[in-house]
Order: structure tokens, then C-alpha cells, then sequence
């Protein structure tokens, strides 16, 4: 294709570009930027950890790429050149959260919906992720997920035997399994899965333990947090 087809293109482009119509799809990309930037908030729990740079960055990011994806949905060659210039786009630090990267993945769909005048897509789409939000943090929900699998530590200068942990916690109706021991320097450490475990039953748990050997050094490790005693 020769420069002055280019720019024949570039020139009607130019004239039928609606600006009525590219700034009102620009604010609804605005609003549905801080619906994401909520979403975000209601779909981590506070005992969760949020990166919240990337909260806001979704504001910002849902406009732009929503302008992005106007500029070049009737241009074939604004398309090409958008992968040449994004393959040397990079993360300068890593996502190692799953969800944060679908969260980005639902701005870029919500950018493709509206930037394409297909707001009902959007709409259902943003829509659906609060119904699953709310209900993951319903009171039923959030209490199951509040009992999960944990990691207990036991250590102590005294010969106790793993079974007699395992019991103990078997009386408060706790499934333990032991998983290893390591003796150093006169302290034996137990270490074992238990499941069915939340943070509001952990200090009966220690203090069943602690009848076991009073002065034993009792830690529950949960995935996101670190609960000890």
C-alpha cells in the first residue's frame, strides 16, 4: 500500500471522525472505570491483601484503552501497528495475583464493548462480576471461607509423640495429619496440616495444646496470613 493511500485513508478518517459521539463513549468508559475500581474493593475482603495502584490505575486505564481500541477498530493498518508498538510493552513489576491480572483482562473487555458500541455486553458483564462478588462475601460464604486449611507448629524440649497431638486435636473435632518432626537442640518441632480451622477458634486450639506441654511454642500458619502464639 503506497503513502497516498495512506493518507487518503488518514484524510477520511479524519473528516467522519464523530467527536459528539467519542466523548460520550469516552465518559461512560470513565464511569464504568470506577464501577471496576469498586468492583475491585467489594471482590477482595479486608483480611485479603489489595493492590491498590492497581485499583485506581483501572479509572484511568479503562478510558484509554477504550480510545485505543476506537482509533483502531476501522483501520487496518493502525492495527498492525498497535501490535508492533505493544510488543515492547512489559510489566516492569510482576502480577503474581491471578486475579489482578483478570481484573485487567475485564477492563480490556469492557474497553472492546464500549469502544464498539456494544454497551449491553458491557453491562452484563460488569453486572455479573458484583452478583458473584456479593454473594463470595455473603455472611454464609465468608464463614466458609474463613475455615480453611492451616499449618500448625508444635515445639517442645518435651518426648511427646505426634499421636498425642494428632488427639488433642481430634477432641475439638480438628482433622490433623502429621506431616513432619525435627529435633534441634534439645526442641522437637511437629509440624501438621489440620483443616477446618478459622481464625476465631485458633485460641482454643493453643490453649488445648498448651495442656499437652505449657511451655510449648504453638504458630498457625494460614495461606494469606501468619496467626501464631
Amino acid at each position: 500500500m503506497d503513502l497516498e493511500l495512506i493518507e487518503r485513508l488518514h484524510e477520511q478518517g479524519t473528516h467522519d471522525f464523530d467527536w459528539l459521539h467519542f466523548t460520550f463513549i469516552i465518559f461512560v468508559a470513565m464511569i464504568f472505570g470506577f464501577l471496576l475500581n469498586l468492583l475491585y474493593s467489594i471482590y477482595f475482603r479486608d483480611n485479603e491483601p489489595q493492590d491498590y495502584s492497581l485499583s485506581r490505575s483501572l479509572v484511568l486505564m479503562t478510558p484509554a484503552l477504550t480510545a485505543t481500541f476506537w482509533m483502531i477498530q476501522s483501520s487496518l493498518i493502525l492495527s498492525l501497528g498497535l501490535l508492533g508498538t505493544l510488543s515492547f510493552v512489559r510489566f516492569r513489576t510482576p502480577i503474581k495475583r491471578a486475579e489482578d491480572i483478570a481484573f485487567i483482562i475485564i477492563a480490556l473487555a469492557v474497553s472492546v464493548a464500549l469502544a464498539i458500541n456494544a454497551f449491553p455486553v458491557a453491562i452484563v458483564l460488569v453486572s455479573s462480576l458484583f452478583f458473584y462478588s456479593l454473594v463470595r462475601n455473603a455472611p454464609f460464604f465468608f464463614q466458609l471461607a474463613k475455615k480453611r486449611t492451616a499449618i500448625i507448629t508444635f515445639n517442645t524440649k518435651r518426648q511427646i509423640s505426634s499421636s498425642e497431638v494428632i488427639k488433642t486435636l481430634a477432641e475439638l473435632r480438628i482433622k490433623g495429619d502429621f506431616v513432619s518432626a525435627r529435633s534441634y537442640d534439645g526442641i522437637t518441632s511437629y509440624v501438621f496440616n489440620a483443616s477446618k480451622i478459622s481464625q476465631t477458634n485458633r485460641d482454643q486450639i493453643t490453649d488445648q495444646l498448651l495442656k499437652i506441654d505449657e511451655s510449648a511454642q504453638i504458630n498457625i500458619f494460614f495461606p494469606d496470613s501468619r496467626i501464631g502464639t
